[in-house]
């Protein structure tokens, strides 16, 4: 727990003194309230006594003083600290997305969009916590103790120590007791709602499903299940945190019974004035103040290392292989080479082993093979969204190695099997790919794209919203509005991956027709199961359990190529041809 917590901290280590300002100024807020009772407690008590308004003038300003001070230093102190808290809590989201960022896509398929979700933002938002009621509640403690200890001894040394060893018994003990009770809550609950995110993402993502299989009720009855069982132990947490402020108070009245019970001898003997212990009693009461957060504190640290732990989990991945480079370097040919290229996963499996291509610039290839061949490993490799294991890839002659990832995409567009639409207009997907474009080049991508007309028949055209993922759109218009987003991007090289594979047969025609007519001067790369219009690429590579087998262009495969015509023949008898 301890060492989780200390990772999360070392995160936000540039805003150490913020941290440190605000403990302070918490320790300050404290302290004036402990002023104006004890200042105020003398007043009234010194009153009574009839004594003359000298006697009182500067516990007077006193209380004026720590009257505007705790009001001053309560502002500041909630002004600095969630200022404090912003501040990490960007830093947390920051560096998670970061850290994210490099999992994308082969680590991040492990974990579920509501699993993301919950992760990305309700646990962040759990470290927020971390600051505000985990870190600094102890150390303001720590500062009223050793000021009361101060105050105290000036009467007498007793007092503070008898102070001491209640208050440290309410800031230690209560803590431990509400540790003990609410143990495993905070993790519970954490996971818990992350589970509740899960379902409720999945339900509405599959609401047709659920609704065409009649299995709505059940998925209902698991939601509420899962809720009811997370507010029972919400339920719990605030059973423990209100036992815990009733034990603090119960706390504060021993450490005022002992201190009564010892002081009141000394006042009967003279020793100590009957308003002294007005003063001390009543200061005694306000610096059980810094004792209430302390249990919660406990708790929210609980809940904050289950957040961090969660997200830890994913940021300190250690199959991850983050991008690295030595200098930036321009790339002016875009010739792709790659020698004896493997890949494995984390298991040990290869996806792709010993790969050799060569891919002139402005030449059209084509990737072949069945599911599961590592096709699509392939293009992760080349847009370097993973990083390989062993030989090189080079563009331009330079090593993937020695080039920023972001440089290699930048030369690179990929329009995907599973192509993702934003919930937004056809004009701001669009921009995605280029965000510096303008009206006209969006018009022109559409236009290549052969979606042109379409956009124009609609009532708010560029502007016209296309549903969540796009569900507004048809299939093949999906496909030609990921082709037109390549298009405003405007990079060398093309790759389309499995881009026609859940297509029927005329719509597949007429997107790789297209195809043809965007890919002159361009390099294009075409990634299959389906083998239509092959004569359309210089060179065919195809693959099986991650190697390449043959290689050649249409007309050679089909004289020569063993496992080519096998698969040629498989989708013929398929498609009764």
């Amino acid at each position: 727990m301890f060492k989780t917590l200390l990772k999360i901290i070392s995160i936000g280590k540039e805003y150490y003194w913020w941290m440190a300002l605000a403990a302070l100024i918490g320790f300050l807020t404290v302290g004036s309230s402990i002023g104006l009772m004890m200042t105020a407690a003398y007043i009234i008590a010194k009153a009574a006594l009839q004594v003359h308004i000298h006697e009182l003038e500067v516990a007077i300003v006193g209380v004026r003083f720590f009257g505007i001070s705790r009001g001053v230093f309560r502002y500041l102190e909630r002004l600095v600290s969630h200022e404090t808290t912003f501040k990490l809590l960007a830093k947390f989201r920051l560096w998670f997305f970061k850290s994210l960022e490099p999992l994308v896509p082969s680590q991040s398929i492990d974990y579920t969009s509501g699993d993301l979700l919950s992760r990305s933002v309700e646990d962040i938002e759990k470290l927020e916590h971390i600051f505000v009621r985990v870190i600094s509640p102890p150390f303001v403690l720590l500062g009223v103790l050793l000021l009361m200890w101060f105050l105290l001894g000036i009467f007498n040394f007793y007092y503070s120590l008898i102070f001491a060893v209640v208050y440290l018994t309410a800031a230690i003990g209560v803590p431990l007791l509400t540790f003990i009770l609410s143990r495993k809550i905070g993790t519970k609950s954490t996971h818990l709602k992350s589970k509740l995110n899960e379902l409720i993402i999945d339900g509405i993502q599959g609401l047709d499903e659920l609704l065409s299989f009649g299995a709505e009720e059940r998925w209902t009855e698991e939601i509420k299940k899962t809720e009811q069982e997370l507010l029972n132990y919400e339920r719990k947490m605030q059973i423990v945190e209100g036992l815990h402020e009733s034990l603090i108070g119960l706390m504060m009245n021993i450490a005022i019974f002992a201190l009564s019970v010892t002081a009141i001898p000394a006042v009967h003997s003279g020793a100590l004035e009957g308003f002294s212990l007005a003063v001390i009693l009543i200061g005694v009461m306000s610096a059980f103040e810094a004792v209430f957060p302390i249990p919660q504190a406990v708790q929210y640290l609980e809940q904050s290392s289950a957040a961090g732990e969660r997200l830890l989990e994913i940021t300190e991945n250690k199959s991850v292989v983050h991008p690295i480079f030595s200098e930036e370097k321009e790339i002016e040919n875009f010739d792709l080479k790659l020698e004896n290229v493997s890949f494995k996963y984390p298991d040990g499996n290869y996806a792709l082993k010993e790969i050799t291509m060569n891919i002139p610039n402005g030449a059209s290839v084509g990737i072949i093979g069945a599911t599961g061949a590592g096709k699509t490993t392939l293009v992760n490799l080349l847009t370097k969204l993973w990083n390989y294991n062993s030989g090189t890839i080079k563009i331009d002659g330079k090593d993937y190695y020695e080039m920023p990832g972001e440089k290699i995409r930048d030369a690179i567009s990929v329009v995907p099997q599973n192509v993702h639409l934003f919930t937004d207009t056809i004009k701001e997907n669009l921009l995605i790919g280029n965000p510096d474009a303008n009206d006209e080049q969006i018009l022109n991508a559409l236009e290549q794209a052969e979606l042109k007309e379409f956009v124009e028949s609609l009532p708010g055209k560029l502007n016209a919203p296309i549903g969540e993922l796009g569900n507004m759109l048809s299939g093949g218009e999906k496909k030609r509005l990921a082709i037109a987003r390549a298009l405003v991007k405007n990079s060398p090289v093309f790759i389309f991956d499995e881009i026609t594979s859940d297509l029927d047969a005329i719509t597949e025609r007429n997107i790789i027709r297209t195809i043809q007519k965007i890919g002159s001067g361009r390099t294009v790369i075409f990634i299959t199961h389906r083998l239509i219009e092959l004569e359309m690429f210089n060179k065919i590579y195809v693959l099986l359990n991650g190697q390449i087998v043959e290689q050649g262009t249409a007309e050679e495969l089909k004289r020569e190529g063993k496992y080519f015509n096998k698969l040629l023949f498989s989708q013929n008898q398929l498609l009764n041809i």
